[in-house]
């Protein structure tokens, strides 16, 4: 299917981004954030016009917006801060919005649902829809719409580059965007509280390792996460882990072959798959089936929905993620390494 299939190379996208560098490295766009180590900045005051940098230019926002379009899942962050946007980008693999992690913030069966937006966004719907706001902070190809979007509402893109920035900066983003600097401040220590409380909980999770892959077509290999620093590691690093130094170094361009899968073992490895055939055939793989990690349980087995959250973290979704992962991690954080 057209849209599955599309689907599909964003998750592989999202869990394949390029790392920008440190967060010194990549900068920052947006009021109040921090480096590792250094003060957190008080937010701004929430004033309009607000001007916003970001990769693809400067947007002005001349009044707090009230028609928000979120094409790359802001409505996370809108949902913490008690907005409901008008339309947002859909899921392909849980169409509806019927995000779980949303339930209790916002709902948003009367909002408009934007189909295929990552390959073939409509423009026309979006502009019918009249925004004055556009939130495009995690929108892979946005380079195609930019100019466009733009023309329609004032348009937010990524900081830098899409999966490259901490869901904290991209939070601030959104924040300061909508004139609720103050409140997302809030949200981000409710959730670095719900991560900390979880690192504190089981500190045997300190300094073990872990693997991050997506399987995406039978026979073909694994795309795998290989690089420390990539953005998508932080939240796992925030818990004590670090990524396997085994992943480091033998996955080559962030590729694996079926026949090296013995590589994927780690203290905690995390599978996603783009389809459950493709679970079950795994789960058939003797040389699968052999990993450590695999048979001692220490493996946690994703559907494409669920993987694309984890490569997503945002305000929300990361307690939801935590909850499904706590037993997995238990096992980990037990293991008798001597």
């Amino acid at each position: 299917m057209p849209l599955l299939a599309a689907a599909l190379t964003v998750v592989i996208a999202m869990m394949l981004a390029a790392c920008g560098g440190t967060a010194g490295e990549r900068g920052v766009a947006a009021s109040g954030s921090t480096v590792p180590g250094a003060a957190p900045t008080a937010p701004p005051a929430d004033r309009f016009p607000v001007t916003i940098h970001h990769k693809l230019g400067t947007t002005t926002i001349p009044a707090q917006p009230k028609r928000i379009v979120a094409l790359s899942y802001e409505e996370d962050t809108l949902g913490a801060l008690g907005i409901t946007p008008i339309a947002y980008g859909a899921n392909e693999f849980l169409p509806g919005g019927r995000y779980p992690w949303l339930a209790g913030k916002i709902d948003l069966s009367g909002s408009t649902e934007l189909k295929n937006v990552f390959n073939a966004l409509n423009l026309e719907q979006v502009a019918g829809l009249r925004p004055d706001l556009i939130l495009a902070t995690n929108f892979y190809g946005l380079e195609n719409y930019y100019d466009k979007l733009s023309r329609i509402a004032p348009t937010v893109g990524f900081i830098n580059e899409p999966g490259t920035s901490t869901w904290q900066d991209v939070s601030r983003l959104i924040g300061r965007a909508v004139g609720r600097s103050a409140q997302t401040e809030q949200a981000i220590s409710t959730t670095e509280g719900d991560v900390n409380a979880v690192a504190a909980r089981l500190p045997g999770l300190k300094g073990r390792t872990f693997s991050s892959s997506f399987y995406h077509d039978p026979g073909q290999p694994f795309a795998v996460i290989d690089d420390p620093a990539t953005i998508s590691v932080a939240l796992y690093a925030q818990l004590g882990l670090v990524l396997s130094p085994t992943v480091t170094s033998t996955v080559k361009d962030r590729s694996l072959s079926t026949e090296h899968i013995g590589s994927l073992d780690a203290d905690f490895m995390f599978v996603g798959f783009a389809a459950p055939e493709l679970r079950t055939s795994l789960d058939g793989n003797p040389a699968y089936t052999a990993i450590p990690a695999v048979r001692e349980g220490r493996v946690y087995q994703a559907d494409a929905f669920t993987a694309l959250t984890f490569n997503n973290p945002t305000l929300l979704n990361i307690p939801w993620q935590l909850e499904r992962i706590a037993s997995t991690l238990e096992r980990v954080a037990a293991r008798d390494t001597s």
